[in-house]
């Protein structure tokens, strides 16, 4: 049998996680939750938290009030199992928007990712046939991606992810770089050059004269008719 469906307790609606110091601070006037994906459990809580951190970040509000916009607005953000964990929360046991996120944390904490360590970069490797800039791009995608990356490590990963054919690999192994600065300077370097010698390949390509290959045509004139010799047998 179904369980009956209960029913609202009196005063329900004044029912809230947050302490007096949060909950009867008045909003803004105008204040709107910022669109954004909803969470459901199933993602990411940490990403959730930073893109809920930055869409905030154009409220006006400040102060008291800030961290009032920053817990109220945060369960407009969920739906699902998250918005239920977030209504079941106990009256009054959160105090401020840290202990909402520390507390979110630790319940979404199985959906986290696999924290990526810097030693992942040396899994970068240039392709054959692929050009600097794309070998760039996902090196800095990866390294953007690792929180804590050391200097060193990203520079000794780039480089050994290089082709070892190349001549920025060589440069980067005759004349060592101490900043990974330095190292995008050099790579930016090697792509504009490598990007003006593909431009004068096609410059080339396009200024060859086209040969033009000859075709013997059959002479379609009309010959006069002759003919066939028919020798008849005796």
């Amino acid at each position: 049998m179904p369980l009956p469906m209960e029913m609202a307790a009196p005063e329900s609606y004044v029912d809230s996680p947050f302490t007096d110091d949060i909950a009867t601070v008045a909003l803004p006037k105008g204040f709107n939750v910022p669109t954004m994906t909803l969470f459901d459990g199933t993602t990411d809580p940490c990403d959730h938290i930073s893109q809920f951190k930055q869409k905030m970040m154009v409220t006006t509000a400040t102060g008291a009030s800030k961290e009032a916009c920053m817990c109220k607005g945060f369960g407009s953000t969920l739906t699902g199992a998250a918005l239920q964990w977030f209504v079941g929360l106990p009256n009054g046991t959160i105090s401020s928007f840290t202990d909402l996120v520390n507390a979110f944390n630790q319940q979404f904490s199985s959906s986290r990712r696999t924290p990526k360590q810097p030693s992942d970069l040396y899994r970068i490797v240039q392709e054959i046939g692929e050009s600097i800039k794309d070998y760039v791009t996902r090196f800095n995608a990866e390294k953007v991606s690792i929180r804590g990356c050391d200097t060193s490590t990203a520079i000794k990963a780039f480089r050994q992810g290089l082709d070892k054919e190349s001549d920025l690999y060589k440069e980067l192994t005759m004349y060592p770089c101490e900043r990974f600065e330095e190292v995008q300077q050099r790579a930016t370097a090697a792509l504009r050059l490598e990007e003006d010698i593909q431009a004068r390949k096609g410059i080339t390509n396009f200024d060859k004269p086209i040969r033009k290959i000859s075709i013997e045509k059959k002479d379609e004139r009309a010959k006069p008719y002759r003919r066939p010799n028919i020798s008849r047998v005796a």
